[in-house]
């Protein structure tokens, strides 16, 4: 299921919403970034996560996993674009995907379907015509990054480019989790769910 292609996961928030910080809370059998991260490396062939507020913990907690590049972006607080700029100098493939640290149910399945779809610079999942995660760019869309502002965003970027929207069964592609009754929501789902891993 492996494809050759790195992918951006972001990990640098606050998680103001929350009141906690989100990314090391209790998922499955590991926790929410851990999920997110170990999803994408069934699929791709590393993952450069981005990481900002509690940077040491981040990067203590990988510290096991050859294929994950924990990267610091220190200007965390302009913004997310900021921690996009942050981990494409890391990329070493012809395209790759961003992600967010805060989906951990976004199937490696995903991954694997936008991995046939390389002509066209932005590949973006969608379900019942909602925009998700992975997208899935090429180098032409990395540089282009580089020469944006931190305070910029990536729609701001993508909308330069045709962005080829690919339909998708799966409703995860869309739901991060922000908040604590978010959190309570996805808990509740696995607990009566027959189909996760």
């Amino acid at each position: 299921m492996k494809n050759g292609y790195d992918c951006i996961i972001l990990a640098a928030g606050v998680s103001a919403r929350m009141g906690a910080w989100k990314l090391t809370m209790p998922f499955m059998d590991s926790t929410i970034v851990e999920r997110s991260v170990g999803n994408a490396l069934k699929a791709c062939r590393r993952v450069i996560l981005v990481g900002g507020y509690r940077f040491g913990e981040l990067k203590d907690l990988f510290s096991g996993y050859k294929d994950v590049v924990v990267v610091e972006n220190k200007l965390y607080r302009r913004g997310m674009f900021s921690s996009v700029k942050a981990g494409v100098p890391f990329v070493e493939t012809e395209r790759f995907f961003i992600s967010l640290g805060d989906m951990p149910m976004i199937a490696p399945e995903v991954y694997s379907y936008l991995n046939n779809f390389t002509e066209i610079d932005v590949v973006i999942p969608q379900y019942r015509g909602k925009k998700g995660h992975p997208v899935f760019l090429s180098l032409k869309v990395m540089k282009r990054i580089l020469q944006f502002s931190d305070e910029s965003t990536m729609r701001d970027v993508l909308q330069e480019y045709c962005n080829l929207l690919i339909p998708v069964g799966n409703e995860n592609i869309l739901h991060d989790i922000d908040t604590a009754e978010e959190y309570k929501t996805f808990l509740e789902k696995i607990e009566h769910s027959t189909d996760i891993e």
